[in-house]
């Protein structure tokens, strides 16, 4: 069942990619250098912080039939997902880079952003992995360019 979701998304991803790529308004950001952000980027690094700290309790009151580790699971589930679309993105589109991670883990690359948050905690989210993209684009792993 999990396979098949993951499936279908993992499809569709792809779809709304190829599309958005041959999209010829396509355009990341406004004149003002002002972006969009989905989901999770919107939320303030503020937010963030009070997920690293496990400070669920707004979720808590919401959802009583989860247990606090339970919640604790799925935001983290949704967290890691996001940051994965998004450098995902950003390999596809930033020229000459195939890993903008390389062999950082989810785990280091969680916790870099809470420190650029702790340092902002007002910004959103997404700017907040904006910088961190841009803390790691120096030791990228290249894309070779298609050179043979």
């Amino acid at each position: 069942m999990r396979q098949k979701f993951f499936t279908r998304a993992g499809v569709s991803l792809a779809i709304i990619l190829l599309i958005a790529a041959t999209s010829s308004s396509l355009y990341a950001i406004d004149s003002n250098n002002r972006f969009f952000a989905y989901g999770v980027g919107q939320r303030t690094c503020e937010d963030y912080i009070r997920f690293r700290e496990q400070k669920l309790e707004k979720l808590e009151q919401q959802y009583e039939r989860y247990t606090k580790e339970e919640l604790y699971e799925i935001v983290n589930w949704v967290v890691e997902h996001w940051i994965a679309g998004f450098l995902t993105a950003h390999n596809l589109y930033v020229s000459d880079t195939y890993d903008v991670v390389g062999k950082l883990t989810m785990d280091d690359l969680k916790a870099r952003v809470e420190k650029i948050c702790r340092a902002d905690n007002k910004q959103h989210f997404g700017q907040a992995m904006i910088t961190l993209t841009q803390e790691l684009h120096p030791q990228r792993v290249r894309a070779d360019g298609g050179k043979k």
